[in-house]
């Protein structure tokens, strides 16, 4: 089973270094592709989780080329994956993240971030990411075109290292924009736009608000201020730089 587990992997790792050049969108190639190449799996770099000697293999869904060549942009590639196998090499058995939903998964954060700025050695406190992988996740069709895209909400999850416990921690309907980890505790911090004007879109007329959440506790996020006390902020704001009239 093991050999033939790794057949897979490098017969797909093939396929996938034949179309390094080319874009990918099998989230609508399946739905207007009935040959075989519709539904190939499509293998990106694996990622090794810290010490856990658990390897994750990302599935491609969407890939996309932009930059580099004649342009002045460097070049590179927007990916998102369908699902993430978690390969355990020590006792060589793998398992789905999920696999009883459709989901586009646009980032996983293994360590805190990419950059120089990793938080890898906090000094004291609780480290989060010690245990847990967080993903950038759409999983609802908000705006109803029957596709997962950059019009429906990103929502945070997370899971352990060893792809277990999957679960959402930013709450429906939110869109997140940014989140980030307070050094040293169990809590996040995010900011999130609501489809205020209900055009099922996310843009710069929705409102951007705070929210946060101890992933210590199985709740997700919640506002971090009372719309009583935002009220209060537009009185303040109001009463403080209105202008006398003369």
């Amino acid at each position: 089973m093991l050999r033939f587990f790794f057949l897979i992997i490098i017969i797909s790792g093939m396929f996938s270094c034949s179309n390094n050049s080319q874009d990918v969108n099998l989230q609508r190639r399946i739905q207007t592709d009935t040959s075989a190449q519709a539904n190939a799996v499509i293998f990106a770099e694996p990622q090794v989780v810290d010490s856990a000697h658990i390897v994750i293999y990302p599935l491609i869904l969407e890939k996309t080329s932009y930059g580099g060549g004649f342009s002045s942009v460097s070049g590179g590639d927007r990916t998102s994956y369908w699902n993430l196998i978690f390969y355990n090499a020590d006792n060589n058995t793998h398992h789905l993240l999920i696999d009883n939903k459709k989901i586009v998964i646009h980032s996983f954060s293994l360590n805190g971030g990419t950059s120089s700025s990793e938080n890898e050695n906090w000094t004291q406190g609780v480290n989060i990411y010690k245990s847990n992988i967080f993903f950038n996740v759409v999983s609802s069709d908000f705006n109803e075109n029957k596709y997962l895209d950059n019009d429906d909400p990103t929502y945070l999850f997370m899971s352990d290292k060893q792809g277990n416990n999957f679960r959402q921690i930013s709450p429906d309907n939110y869109n997140v924009t940014s989140w980030e980890v307070v050094t040293g505790t169990s809590t996040i911090i995010l900011q999130a736009q609501k489809d205020d004007n209900g055009d099922k879109k996310f843009d710069q007329n929705d409102r951007v608000v705070p929210l946060v959440v101890d992933v210590s506790i199985d709740k997700v996020a919640k506002e971090t201020f009372s719309p009583t006390y935002v009220d209060s902020l537009k009185s303040m704001l109001s009463n403080t730089w209105k202008v006398d009239k003369k």
